[in-house]
């Protein structure tokens, strides 16, 4: 009897956790001005990274569901966490060119006690070398198109991200809304020569309910 074995692609495992490290820093050009973004913890899935401009004032801080989908953070002097199923985005990893997922859920804005539905379409639509001082790095493209609803009205914005999956980092952003764009890009990445990965939490859990 003869023994036919056919051949199939092994499944890339998920890592457990994102492959930030606290302490990295990202040297970015935004709108013709130096800011410096910071991986400042990494608790299980999420990382949070820290902006900060020339004058090394905070200007955003961010929780990042594998350092790719923003969940809460504050911009702009604005707080605002998300409550939305993870489960949905763990179908996007590993990164493949073509994997798409929907991701419904609200977004909350703490300090004015509004609320707005969100739709959010994540896909990965290819792969692209971003060129840093240190040498070029593979990126996967990954566009999410935003959908928010609040008091009858829609907004809509697509985010296009250049992220960097050995380092969980957004190389690259463009944002485009209804009436403005946004764009900015990494130059440079710094390592921290003694990677300190985990941070005790700091009155936060991870779930499927508020982040």
């Amino acid at each position: 009897m003869l023994l036919f074995v056919a051949g199939c692609d092994a499944v890339e495992p998920v890592p457990t956790t994102p492959g930030a490290l606290v302490g990295t820093r990202a040297n970015i050009k935004m709108h013709g001005q130096d800011v410096v973004a910071e991986v400042t913890q990494v608790i299980d899935k999420l990382v949070t990274m820290e902006f900060r401009d020339w004058r090394g004032g905070v200007i955003r801080e961010v929780n990042l569901y594998r350092g790719l989908f923003p969940v809460s953070g504050t911009d702009q002097g604005l707080r605002y966490e998300s409550n939305f199923d993870e489960s949905a985005l763990e179908g996007l990893f590993p990164l493949k060119t073509g994997k798409s997922i929907g991701v419904s859920g609200t977004m909350y804005y703490v300090d004015g006690g509004e609320a707005a539905d969100f739709y959010t379409h994540v896909e990965v639509v290819g792969e692209k070398t971003v060129d840093l001082k240190s040498g070029p790095r593979r990126t996967f493209v990954v566009q999410l198109e935003w959908e928010f609803t609040w008091n009858g009205l829609t907004r809509r914005k697509t985010d296009t991200i250049y992220f960097d999956p050995e380092t969980s980092m957004v190389l690259k952003s463009v944002i485009r809304g209804e009436n403005f764009q946004n764009y900015w890009v990494v130059v440079s990445v710094d390592k921290p020569e003694a990677p300190d990965r985990r941070r005790e939490p700091l009155n936060r859990r991870s779930g499927t309910v508020m982040i």
